[in-house]
Parts: structure tokens; sequence; C-alpha cells
């Protein structure tokens, strides 16, 4: 019993094995491989060659005969006749041959038709197998992937550059506001040396009083008047442009009173604290001879011109000090936004895919476009031969047009010629 069981299992996957070598189911699911039809190709096959062989000898025996009397004698109307036998011979010896082998032919088609079959249904690149359809599946879920990362990153870039131009916006809106700031404490400083040039003995306590009443309040007129000369940027809507003023300008109001106070009472006082020694000065002058007075004169403008400078010089220092620390600012910032950004982008999955650009032709015309870029890039450096191969449809087609028997139509170019193609019945 033992010994049965083990022969049945040896059989068994002895069967298995001749299974995985040939790529055939033992169970015998594919019935080209049913033992008549082994036998057919066992038996037909070698008979069929052996007589479609000698056929094959003696056909081409006769032909070359033909052709070597040709060759010596040149055609006559004798030797067409007998040339058109041997061919219509030819044709018939050529279908008998057909018959012989068709049988054993047949079954190596059905052969290689099964083999094909199994691949072909397993084959990703096959369209409507398994494998298509869920490769077909992969790439819309790959292309929709892409196309709502690509919008992800177009909103995070918008985001960005809207982020950007808000912050810039900001920076320019602060630099305006300052530079119209400056001018005011400059028209303020420009008035007080006014009335300090224009000092004379006659007119010192009405001088005095204008210096002295000089506010050095910030005018809230003036303030409340104050509007940034800045082009909004194009990504910001114009209520989002006015926000941003207002916080700038409000961020901006405190600095300015007290820095509108130092300026302008510091100017005032050090006006002020000049003019007696300045009056001074102008007695000395209308009391001294001519030459005197002058040289007194000149002293007191000289000293008055280098004091000048040096407080603009200071002035011009605050202003550079204060425009860089508003520019290191400015960047700051714009580099924070960009940090941001940068890190709130989360990672995600992303199938891999291959992304290439494919013609999709809207209209028949678009084919000429077509055709002119591959003649262009291509096209023109193939022979006649080659080019021949590559448009057989085409020439087929006008061929039949130039062959129509009622319409005859013809291309009229001097790059193309008709010839006649002869063959005899």
């Amino acid at each position: 019993m033992t010994t049965e069981m083990t022969s049945k299992r040896e059989q068994s996957q002895a069967g298995l094995i001749s299974a995985e070598r040939t790529g055939i189911a033992p169970t015998g699911e594919i019935a080209i491989f049913e033992p008549q039809n082994v036998a057919t190709i066992a038996q037909a096959a070698p008979q069929a060659f052996k007589e479609n062989s000698i056929s094959h000898d003696r056909c081409l025996q006769f032909g070359q005969e033909l052709l070597n009397r040709v060759n010596a004698e040149g055609m006559s109307d004798a030797l067409d006749q007998e040339i058109a036998t041997f061919i219509e011979r030819a044709k018939k010896t050529l279908k008998k041959m057909n018959g012989k082998r068709s049988a054993v032919t047949q079954l190596f088609d059905n052969i290689r038709s099964a083999y094909t079959k199994l691949e072909n249904e397993v084959d990703p690149a096959k369209k409507g197998t398994v494998a298509a359809q869920l490769q077909e599946h992969r790439n819309k879920y790959a292309a929709r992937k892409r196309e709502e990362y690509e919008a992800e990153q177009r909103r995070k870039q918008l985001e960005q550059a809207k982020a950007m131009a808000k912050n810039k916006y900001a920076a320019d809106v602060e630099d305006d506001l300052l530079r119209q700031f400056n001018l005011l404490v400059a028209s303020t400083y420009n008035h007080l040396v006014k009335l300090d040039m224009s000092l004379t003995l006659e007119n010192y306590d009405i001088v005095y009083d204008e210096v002295k009443n000089t506010s050095d309040q910030l005018s809230q007129d003036w303030f409340n008047a104050l509007r940034p000369e800045v082009i909004m940027p194009s990504l910001l809507s114009p209520e989002e442009a006015r926000t941003i003023a207002a916080e700038v300008k409000q961020k901006m109001r405190q600095r300015f009173k007290e820095q509108f106070t130092f300026e302008t009472s510091a100017n005032r006082d050090d006006i002020l604290d000049r003019l007696p020694s300045k009056r001074k000065e102008l007695e000395r002058i209308a009391k001294a001879s001519k030459e005197e007075a002058e040289r007194i004169k000149k002293q007191m403008e000289e000293r008055e011109r280098k004091e000048a400078e040096q407080r603009e010089k200071e002035r011009a220092e605050r202003e550079a000090k204060e425009k860089a620390a508003a520019e290191l600012a400015a960047k700051k910032q714009e580099m924070d936004s960009l940090f941001g950004s940068a890190q709130a982008q989360a990672v995600e999955y992303q199938p891999k895919a291959s992304v290439k650009k494919r013609i999709n032709v809207l209209n028949p015309d678009g084919f000429m476009q077509v055709v002119g870029m591959w003649w262009a890039q291509h096209g023109c450096t193939l022979s006649v031969a080659e080019l021949e191969k590559e448009f057989k449809k085409q020439l087929t087609f006008c061929n039949k047009l130039a062959n129509d028997k009622d319409h005859p139509v013809f291309i009229q170019s001097e790059h193309i010629e008709y010839v006649d193609d002869v063959r005899a019945k």
C-alpha cells in the first residue's frame, strides 16, 4: 500500500515538473496538447516537409533553367509563353505546398496563440487586461494627486507672495511716512534758522518771541492728514492696503510725537541760547568801524555756518540709522515669513509618476503642425527610400487617385513625376 502511494506521488511530482518546464497545465486545459494533436504533428509534419522540399527543388530547378535561357538568348514570344506557363504552375505548386503543411502549421499557430494569449492577459501594456485597468486607475490617481499638489503649491506661492507684498508695503509705507515727517522737521528747523538769520537790533524782541513761541508739539491736524504716497501692490486689495497703512501710521504716532518734540525743542533752545550773544555781537558791529564790523560779521557768519553744518550732519546720521534699522527689520520680517511658510508645508504621500508631454490634437488642422515639426526636425534628413516607407499609406492613396479610370487625379509639382508600372499578366 505504501509503495503504491509513493509511486502515485512521484508520478504527480513528475507531472508538475513537466508542467513547469513547458508552461502547460497538467490538467489538460489546453486542448492543442491532446494526444491526437501531438500524433498529427509527429506523423504529418515529416512527410509534408519531405514532399514540399521535393516540390520546392523541382520548381526552382525548372525556373532557373528558364532564367538561364533568358540571360543567354534574351526574351522572345515563345520564351515569354513558357515563362507564363511556369509562373502559373509555380502558383499551383505554392497552393499545394500550403495545403500540405497547413494542418501542421495551424497546430503550431494554435500553440503560439495559446502561449501569447496567456501572456497577453497578464501584460500591463495590453489594453483591457486586469493589470492595464489597474495601471489606468493608478495613472488617473497620480494625475489627480499631481493636480492637487500643483494647486496646493500655487496656493502656497500666492500666500507667500501676498505675505511678502504685505511686508514690503508696510516697510514702504513706513519709509514714506518717515520721509514726510523728516520734511516737516526740516521745514520747522528751516523756519527757526530763517528767523535766526533775520535777527537785527531793531527786531530782536520780535524774533526772540517768535522763536520762543515755536511749538514743539506735533500738529494733530498734520498727523490726521498724513497719508502714504506709495503705490499699492497688485496682490493686495484696497481694503488690505488701507488697513496696513493705518496700522503703520498708528504704530509711528508716538515715535513722531516724541521725535518732533526732541528735534524742535533742541533747535529752538539752541537758537534761544545763542540770541543774546548774537545781539551783543550786533551791538559791537554797530559801534565798530567799518572794517572791524565787517570782520566781526564774517566771524559770526562762519561760526553759524559751521554750527549749521554740524547740526545737518547729525540730523543726516540720525536719518540714516533710522532707515538702516527699518530695512533690517523689514528683511527680518520677510525671512521670518519665508521660514514660517517652509515650516508649514506638510509632507504627504505622492505616488511615483513619470510626467511626459503628449500631443492632443484638437482638430484635423493640427496634424499639419505635427507633420511640419516632424519634417523640420527629422523628415528632411531622410532619404527618398526611407521617406517612401514612412509615407507608404499616403503614396498608396495618391497612386489610387492617379489610376482612377473615370476621374484620375495627379499632383502637379516639379518634385514629383508619374511613371508607368508595367506588369505582365
